[in-house]
């Protein structure tokens, strides 16, 4: 059998359901919700500008980091690093088995709004380069504290020019 034939019967929607099955319920649900999430985000990036998507998402506060203040215990630390392993997992799982491409920013916007919903500081940050061409290229990625949970496979190539918390 080809390699692309196998490719494609492994990452198809029946075995993502049967993986999940497997996970357990509370999976099933966050992965609904990651795929909710990356289908509205992908219409919006379609319909409305950027800015305003982000400055309703993040409650118009650019910049980056933590906010200040807040206490890094070391409990509260391990569990933001669990739930933010639980979101990536749902939102690369959906996008990676879906019929419909879902690219780098509705898969950030997806994690920063299902981070913020369950109390997890986070930040979304744009980043540009240059192709070997000279043709501009963007990337957004996620991440919480200093560890990249979404997009985090292309990010060392680009250079953070905005970022929203």
């Amino acid at each position: 059998m080809p390699a692309r034939t196998r490719k494609l019967e492994n990452s198809s929607p029946m075995t993502l359901i049967a993986k999940m099955v497997r996970r357990g319920p509370g999976d099933l649900l966050l992965a609904a919700e990651a795929l909710v999430l990356l289908a509205f985000f992908r219409v919006c990036l379609l319909l409305v500008p950027v800015r305003r998507i982000i400055r309703a998402v993040t409650h118009s506060r650019p910049g980056g980091g933590s906010a200040a203040g807040q206490s890094v215990e070391t409990a509260a630390v391990e569990r933001d690093a669990r739930v933010a392993r639980q979101v990536r997992w749902a939102v690369s799982a959906i996008a990676r088995h879906s019929v419909v491409e879902f690219v780098c920013f509705p898969q950030a916007l997806a994690g920063y709004t299902m981070l913020r919903w369950r109390r997890v500081p986070s930040t979304v940050v744009y980043g540009v380069s240059r192709s070997p061409e000279g043709d501009l290229l963007a990337h957004t990625w996620l991440t919480v504290g200093d560890r990249v949970v979404l997009g985090g496979e292309a990010a060392s190539g680009f250079t953070a020019v905005e970022r929203w918390s």
